[in-house]
């Protein structure tokens, strides 16, 4: 009975990561994502073993304890395992990653830069006035696109604004790219960003 219940637990949780994971697809030209463009703040914590990494599919911590031990449930960024004080991306099985820091919204030069920051046509934009304004490729975005790696690694530094996007080297059509925006970090002990899938 126990052996039946952990197969109907492990092909439930198969299941539902592969329909999350789908909807991850890279799809569209005007989005990289297909779910909504939901902002939403997370803390990871160092010192936690199921909560020191996220999943961007569905928000949760990535990790779970089942049978007395922490393991992986879906893990995309973890914070200080890979190197103190810094924000990994490409963590998981075949996942591959590469993170980008854009720097401060004064490096920016606007106060607005995590909103206008969008994905239009396979590239990452500032639009700072669809009506009027003309949009401005962020440049840096380019590393993004260029082959990535397993543990791409940042320094996390609060009122920085970051791009990460991550591939599955089994799965060619698989894609998640996301901006964050670290609002507190402690090395060694946390770190809260505010995040949104593109």
């Amino acid at each position: 009975m126990k052996v039946l219940s952990k197969l109907i637990l492990s092909l439930a949780t198969l299941s539902c990561l592969s329909l999350s994971v789908s909807a991850q697809q890279f799809v569209s030209n005007s989005r990289a994502s297909t779910l909504p463009p939901v902002s939403n703040i997370s803390t990871l914590y160092s010192n936690d073993p199921v909560a020191h990494t996220l999943c961007l599919i569905d928000g949760r911590e990535g990790g779970v304890f089942q049978e007395g031990e922490a393991r992986n449930r879906c893990s995309h960024i973890d914070f200080d395992t890979y190197k103190l004080g810094n924000l990994t991306v490409g963590i998981q099985g075949g996942e591959a990653g590469a993170i980008v820091d854009l720097g401060s919204w004064r490096d920016l030069r606007t106060n607005q830069a995590f909103p206008q920051i969008r994905f239009i046509e396979g590239k990452v934009l500032m639009v700072q006035d669809p009506r009027f304004g003309k949009p401005e490729e962020l440049t840096a975005a380019a590393q993004l696109f260029q082959p990535s790696k397993s543990l791409a690694s940042v320094e996390a530094l609060p009122g920085h604004i970051y791009l990460a996007r991550i591939t599955d080297r089994h799965n060619k059509d698989f894609q998640i790219l996301v901006k964050l925006l670290v609002l507190t970090a402690k090395p060694g002990e946390s770190v809260t960003f505010r995040w949104e899938l593109l």
